[in-house]
This record gives structure tokens, C-alpha cells and sequence, in this order.
């Protein structure tokens, strides 16, 4: 049977959890899961690696950073599920 909690705060966007974690499912699963938002934030710092702020540039990198946030918050917490699953 599905164990779903609440991602953290950070990922919710609003006040309601509304994204949830399935803790019962297969750590497999979870690992995976996670192991693929890190991928994106590598890529994400990869891009940000090349960006130039002197030409404007600041509001992309807020952006490119609440998007890492996010990511880094969704991992975090399936690695958490992923070790109580074991």
C-alpha cells in the first residue's frame, strides 16, 4: 500500500503540500528518482558555468536557481525515503 508524504516546504509552492513522495515504494525507485534531479542540477550548473551576468544576465541566474532549489529539495527528500526503505 502507498506511503505518501508531503515534500518539504521549498517544494511545495503554495502554503498545502500538494506534491507527495511515495516512501513505500521500491528504494530501487526512490534512487533513481533522485539520482535523476541531480543529473538535472549538474546540467543546470553546467549552463550556469558559461553565463555572463555583465550582460544582464542576473535574472536568469535567479531563475536557474530557484529551479535548483527545487530540484535539490525533491532529491533530498527521496533519498530520505529511499533510506528508510532499506
Amino acid at each position: 500500500m502507498a506511503n505518501f508524504k508531503p515534500l518539504e516546504f521549498s517544494s511545495q509552492g503554495g502554503t498545502k503540500p500538494v506534491l507527495y513522495v511515495d516512501s513505500s515504494a521500491p528504494q530501487r525507485e526512490l534512487m533513481d528518482a533522485a539520482q535523476w534531479r541531480l543529473g538535472a542540477v549538474k546540467e543546470l550548473l553546467s549552463v550556469l558555468i558559461c553565463c555572463s551576468t555583465e550582460d544582464g544576465g542576473r535574472h536568469d541566474v535567479a531563475q536557474v536557481s530557484r529551479a535548483l532549489l527545487l530540484l535539490v529539495d525533491d532529491a533530498e527528500a527521496l533519498f530520505q525515503a529511499a533510506s528508510q526503505a532499506a
